[in-house]
């Protein structure tokens, strides 16, 4: 429930040590747009998916209407996907963006399948066919995906034996931000991949990515950096958690679970977040004796 999860909040951040939050300073520090962490904040941000839209589509008037990250499409029988970005068009079409570091998935599939779940959710029960939406799937690779050293990919249908092209709404390109051929699109994805490189041509992206990786004000996070820190730590709660208990070793903690669960009690109770009644029943202990935990005495 909603307090045991402000309780393990607290937990976390009372034991989270300086050393640990600047080795935090220096992960983030490595990270770029290419991964996930990084790119799915950035991709809340309607600018920054119109600015790189622009580039993979070619078009300079494109225009983004709503733009969603971590976009969850749930399917109750069959697998449910999460979409990296997920943008509307002001001409219709749809536009799923995915980034991908490994190279240990079946990747067309997956695409083919993340397209399909796409479309089918955008359709009403019996609606006509001719209403299928446009849906365009980018998928952006660390790595030469079909090996051609090629920079972008564009998937086409065409009629074997006459090359006719024949379109049915849907589009997949796929990028390899490992190869460099000079044009506008390596550029970018040198942005997307390489610790300090920043570009005039992709302000937007080049501004977010900077906000994210670096501090500003001292030795405080910036707040975009903050939010980076919710999601690291949220994946990494097992990691933080024993690490707490080891500084909590250190710092001669020997009065057991109750006496931390008191403590983070009590921390509750000062900020206003629960009432003495409500910590005094979590302890499992009276009101009295729980106010006198509050007024330094045991």
């Amino acid at each position: 429930n909603f307090l045991k999860q402000i309780i393990k909040f607290y937990l976390l951040r009372r034991f989270m040590s300086e050393r640990s939050i600047e080795k935090f300073k220096e992960y983030i520090k490595k990270l770029n747009p290419i991964d996930d962490i990084i790119f799915r904040k950035m991709a809340e941000n309607k600018e920054f998916c119109e600015e790189i839209l622009r580039v993979f589509l070619q078009d300079s008037y494109l225009k983004v209407l709503n733009n969603k990250s971590q976009y969850a499409i749930t399917n109750i029988d069959r697998r449910s996907v999460i979409l990296d970005a997920y943008c509307e068009l002001r001409d219709g079409k749809r536009v799923n963006i995915e980034v991908q570091n490994a190279d240990n998935v079946n990747h067309q599939k997956r695409v083919r399948y993340y397209s399909s779940v796409l479309t089918t959710s955008l359709m009403k029960k019996g609606e006509n066919f001719d209403n299928v939406p446009e849906v365009c799937m980018i998928y952006i690779c660390n790595f030469d995906i079909f090996r051609e050293n090629k920079s972008l990919y564009l998937i086409k249908r065409v009629i074997d034996g006459s090359n006719t092209e024949v379109d049915n709404g849907l589009k997949e390109i796929y990028i390899s931000a490992n190869i460099n051929d000079g044009s506008e699109l390596s550029e970018l994805m040198r942005v997307f991949t390489k610790d300090d490189c920043y570009s005039n041509n992709f302000p937007v992206t080049s501004k977010m990515k900077y906000d994210f990786k670096y501090v500003k004000e001292g030795n405080k996070m910036t707040d975009t950096m903050k939010e980076i820190y919710e999601i690291f730590e949220e994946e990494s709660k097992d990691v933080w958690i024993k690490e707490g208990r080891k500084e909590g070793r250190k710092e001669g903690r020997k009065e057991g679970r109750k006496e931390g669960a008191i403590n983070i009690l009590l921390t509750l109770v000062k900020d206003g977040i629960i009432s003495i009644e409500e910590a005094a029943k979590r302890a499992n202990i009276s009101v009295s004796k729980f106010e006198k935990y509050l007024n330094g005495q045991k």
